[in-house]
């Protein structure tokens, strides 16, 4: 009776040899599975994103036209301040004072679209080194503002690179490094 309540005990746990080799073989199994996950995770967020730009940009568009006022689009870092590159946000609002930037007392805001970016970096590209897409009233066309926004990545994990691009019509697309060198250190 004594032997028996003796081997029982034993079998209630681990050995510390059985748990090492567990975590051991854990250990290689997240080592070979960390470079997979981070891809994929890097494509979603590409993907993510360029959803998102289209859908602010279709945004814009529709909310100039429909409401017949000037609509400005613009990266920010700090939902005010107008900036060519940020990895924050995307702001869209009615610049009813003229000054480029929003102003939460002047300004009527339309959309503050946070990125919250990991594996990469967005960089406005406009005519004469504007910091903003202007959507203009009377047409719902960014006359003038055309160029596009620069997906620039920023981790090894990351090889999506594109721009979404607007033309003077207000057409918006995505054009992929291959075909539209995005040049994203410049």
């Amino acid at each position: 009776m004594h032997l028996q309540a003796l081997s029982a005990k034993g079998r209630n746990g681990f050995t510390l040899v059985e748990l090492i080799v567990t975590v051991t073989v854990f250990a290689i199994i997240v080592a070979i599975a960390t470079p997979s996950i981070l891809t994929q995770l890097t494509r979603m967020e590409a993907k993510r994103v360029k959803t998102q730009l289209e859908n602010a940009l279709a945004l814009a568009k529709a909310e100039s036209y429909i409401t017949r006022q000037d609509v400005l689009v613009c990266l920010s870092n700090d939902g005010i301040q107008c900036d060519r590159n940020s990895d924050n946000m995307l702001i869209l609002f009615v610049d009813k004072n003229g000054n480029k930037n929003f102003d939460t007392n002047a300004d009527t805001l339309v959309l503050n679209q946070y990125f919250n970016l990991k594996y990469s970096t967005l960089k406005l590209r406009v005519g004469a080194g504007r910091h903003y897409i202007k959507f203009w009233g009377d047409s719902g066309k960014p006359r003038g503002h055309f160029g596009h926004i620069k997906y620039c990545p920023t981790s090894t994990y990351n090889d999506a690179m594109y721009q979404i691009s607007f033309n003077q019509n207000g057409r918006v697309s995505q054009k992929l490094n291959q075909d539209h060198p995005t040049d994203c250190d410049g």
